[in-house]
């Protein structure tokens, strides 16, 4: 041999080792991700309800206070007040803020009387506990306080019979809203 071509063994080179993962060890690996998801699936959807819930609660809270904010800020007006009235007489249709020489209200199409529009929530019922009226429009002085006097109450509830959840909305005469969570008493 040619000194200067020799190849020892040392200097050969290496076979490269396959890289990637086995059959076996995908289908572990899927299997273990599967039961994790199965044990966390119930706690997630429970947390979503959850949210929801607080959600379509916060919204309804919202447009009290602001319902509230606007009648005290257009109380120099004589006679001015705020109402917040249901769309074709149900919460569950979604609802307006308006000035009261409007009692109507249309999510899809608003007149130049609504100053603010909620759409329904999907799979939650708003539920008049008490009001003074029926449909139960609630309409705010000059000074912020409850036009009917008495207190108006609306229970939110999800539509999901695996997992009931129920808040209550109350707006005391004074024209603050507050929630709890549990059903209207």
């Amino acid at each position: 041999m040619n000194a200067t071509t020799s190849v020892t063994v040392a200097q050969m080179p290496r076979r490269q080792a396959c890289t990637g993962f086995t059959l076996i060890e995908v289908l572990v690996v899927t299997a273990i991700m599967g039961i994790l998801l199965a044990i966390g699936m119930p706690g997630l959807r429970s947390l979503m309800d959850t949210q929801k819930m607080k959600s379509a609660t916060f919204d309804l809270v919202t447009t009290v206070m602001q319902a509230r904010s606007e009648a005290v800020k257009y109380g120099t007006t004589a006679g001015a007040s705020i109402s917040i009235v249901a769309q074709s007489g149900n919460y569950n249709n979604g609802w307006c803020i308006v000035f009261t020489s409007s009692s109507a209200c249309s999510v899809s199409a608003p007149g130049g009387d609504v100053m603010r529009v909620n759409a329904a929530t999907a799979n939650v019922t708003y539920t008049v506990f008490s009001c003074s009226a029926t449909p139960c429009v609630i309409t705010f002085g000059r000074t912020g306080r409850l036009s009917s006097g008495s207190a108006v109450k609306i229970r939110v509830d999800n539509d999901d019979t695996s997992n009931l959840l129920t808040r209550c909305v109350t707006i005391d005469t004074a024209g603050n809203a507050s929630t709890k969570v549990g059903a209207c008493t």
